[in-house]
């Protein structure tokens, strides 16, 4: 008989073409995953992966196989789901994967009054750009900068977050400021972001003003990109919330700016009402709504050389 472990070693093995992300994925370390998937073809009798030197490909066999281990996959998570979700008490594992900056920024420095607030609730922080899948429960809460699309999800629209221009007064003091309402950046150095997809809207609008201005770095970490900034390197485009708290940082004034980033939250339809879940969804209004939505008092610096 098939074990249902062993499907779940051939779906993440199917899903990341390598024993060693599959491991990562899992978890466990890549022998395990070698040595579980030579006994799921042993028991099914047949060859599921070709080993080739990009990676493991699935067979004719492994093919038929794949919509079977989905479904169920599908079924099991559900299943899952369904008890945890009628869980109606406020402890046990809650796994949020948010952005990096809205984790470091936003969420860790308020974590001991949420544990002083529910101990018995252990939060799984994960501080990601890569986008989860909460149908195959990667998380159980997710804050993500790109509206989720997957099906039975409660989406909800959480806040918005202002974007500006910054520079370290020393990097002004030596470069200069840009001329006028920084629509053009010739001759100075920015720094962009790395990850297009995630990020094009920004990378557009900074280049509609680079002119002959250089990119000095790209990154996409926004943490990356904030400490480059402070350290001098150049202008970067930063949250106002966080680029107006940090004294050594001047707000560049612009005649627009992006539109504001949108965080979207969200959660599966079947984990929405357990108490767990709401007690960590509760908080996240609490602490991430308020600290976004503030306004910076910092006058952007001046203009001109």
């Amino acid at each position: 008989m098939i074990d249902w472990d062993d499907l779940r070693i051939f779906l993440a093995v199917s899903r990341a073409g390598t024993l060693a992300r599959a491991g990562s994925a899992l978890g466990i370390n890549a022998t395990t995953v070698g040595r579980r998937l030579e006994k799921l073809e042993e028991t099914a009798g047949a060859r599921l992966f070709d080993r080739t030197p990009e990676g493991y490909a699935l067979t004719r066999a492994g093919h038929e196989l794949l919509p079977r281990a989905e479904r169920m996959e599908s079924e099991a998570l559900s299943l899952e789901r369904s008890i945890s979700g009628a869980d109606r008490k406020a402890a046990g594992l809650v796994r949020l994967s948010v952005t990096e900056m809205l984790g470091t920024r936003f969420i860790a420095p308020h974590l001991p009054r949420f544990h002083q607030r529910h101990p018995e609730i252990l939060l799984d922080l994960s501080c990601t750009n890569r986008s989860v899948q909460l149908a195959r429960r990667e998380a159980d809460i997710a804050l993500r900068l790109a509206q989720p699309r997957e099906e039975n999800l409660v989406v909800k629209k959480l806040t918005a977050i202002d974007l500006g221009l910054y520079a370290a007064k020393g990097y002004l003091e030596r470069a200069g400021r840009p001329p006028g309402l920084a629509d053009r950046l010739d001759g100075h150095d920015v720094i962009f972001f790395a990850d297009a997809r995630p990020f094009a809207v920004e990378n557009e609008w900074l280049s509609g003003r680079l002119g002959r201005g250089r990119i000095v770095m790209r990154s996409d970490s926004v943490s990356a990109i904030f400490s480059a900034t402070v350290a001098g390197l150049g202008i970067g485009l930063l949250p106002v919330i966080v680029g107006n708290a940090e004294p050594s940082l001047e707000r560049i004034a612009s005649e627009d700016a992006p539109e504001p980033r949108v965080v979207w939250q969200a959660v599966h339809r079947d984990l929405a009402r357990a108490t767990r879940i709401r007690a960590v969804l509760d908080f996240l209004g609490e602490i991430v709504v308020p600290a976004t939505r503030a306004r910076a008092k910092k006058r952007a610096a001046p203009s001109g050389r």
